[in-house]
């Protein structure tokens, strides 16, 4: 695999625009053929409506919850865009996760949470590869981390002390051989970044934020952010009931991707309950707030809006009774767009797939 350090985890828009030659729309191409064009584009050629583990767990929701599925049917937008204001009916910008069971599964049930008491830590390593270019390799990335759940300095919505989380990075090298030096020791320089995020009572994730070292090059700073991205996925709200195999919830909420304005939809499983040890399954939709593309560092001549929007996510997770932490965790993404409004001559398209593993211990 040949490698430079400027090839290193392209997980930013900014990034991704160098991409933006994967694939274009021409515009008087029906919709038949745009959906062959789009064939090989991951997330951008399947509609919301053709996803029947989305649709069912949303009626679930919908029955609960009629606002959760404002969109195009009463369900998620076709296109992946929310129209104006819809978004803001599903999960207001600032609002707490909203978690709504579907069902409670079947015995042997276990109650799962609350998070990790302040003072719990954990170490592992984390595996990251991401690709922009079907043509080139992924470029695979492997952190050595700890993450200790830290006690809070100031309080939620609801009032409650959220737990600080601080995970930091103690090494970071291209798991990959052959690797140029100057990569290699870019990679190596990110020892010492730190992500951290607050958990509030529900389990959920809200304000992440990472750092590099100032000795790091700061177009490395894409890796860090995809290792935010992971544990903020992770960091799932539970629900008070007891649950078995069978149960599942939906988990919605507000976000941030790639700089994007986005909504969440986290469809969660259970799996199989092995004393105090349960697997669960993740299926992970985002849905962009708006149309907008509006980044920092864009060229001039770029699209800042977006046709079409398709992010989804799946993997596995393994977590015991009563820790905020996940044992191990697998997690497979896709993210797609195409730019520009529906009547231009191309429409580039933008594109990144990634897989990460996660295995945490006790210190």
């Amino acid at each position: 695999m040949k490698l430079s350090t400027r090839s290193v985890l392209v997980l930013s828009a900014v990034s991704l625009l160098g991409a933006l030659s994967v694939g274009c729309e021409k515009k008087d191409t029906k919709r038949n053929s745009d959906d062959e064009a789009h064939a090989d584009a991951g997330p951008v050629n399947k509609p919301a409506s053709d996803d029947p583990e989305l649709a069912k767990a949303l009626g679930s929701v919908s029955a609960a919850r009629p606002s959760a599925t404002a969109g195009a049917e009463g369900g998620p937008p076709p296109d992946g865009i929310f129209g104006p204001g819809e978004a803001d009916k599903v999960a207001p910008k600032g609002g707490a996760a909203v978690l709504t069971l579907g069902s409670e599964g079947s015995a042997p049930q276990v109650v799962l949470g609350p998070f990790s008491k302040p003072g719990t830590k954990r170490a592992g390593t984390v595996d990251l590869a991401t690709q922009s270019d079907p043509q080139q390799g992924a470029i695979p990335i492997q952190f050595a981390v700890t993450l200790e759940a830290q006690k809070g300095k100031s309080e939620g919505d609801a009032g409650a002390v959220p737990t600080q989380v601080v995970a930091k990075v103690m090494s970071a090298k291209i798991d990959a051989p052959g690797v140029p030096a100057d990569l290699a020791a870019a990679v190596a320089k990110l020892k010492g970044s730190r992500v951290e995020y607050q958990v509030g009572s529900d389990g959920s994730a809200v304000n992440p934020r990472s750092d590099i070292p100032k000795t790091a090059d700061a177009g490395f700073r894409d890796p860090v952010q995809a290792l935010s991205d992971l544990l903020t996925v992770l960091a799932l709200p539970f629900p008070t009931k007891p649950v078995g195999v069978g149960a599942f919830w939906m988990v919605t909420n507000r976000d941030v991707v790639m700089g994007l304005d986005v909504v969440n939809y986290r469809l969660v499983k259970v799996e199989k309950v092995e004393g105090s040890v349960v697997t669960l399954s993740l299926n992970l939709k985002r849905y962009a707030a708006s149309s907008k593309f509006e980044l920092e560092g864009l060229p001039p001549d770029a699209p800042r809006t977006m046709g079409e929007f398709r992010s989804q996510a799946e993997g596995k997770l393994v977590v015991s009774v009563g820790d905020g932490f996940p044992k191990s965790a697998e997690l497979k993404s896709s993210i797609g767009a195409v730019l520009g409004p529906a009547d231009a001559k191309q429409r580039p398209m933008v594109q990144v797939q990634s897989r990460a593993s996660l295995t945490l211990s006790g210190q």
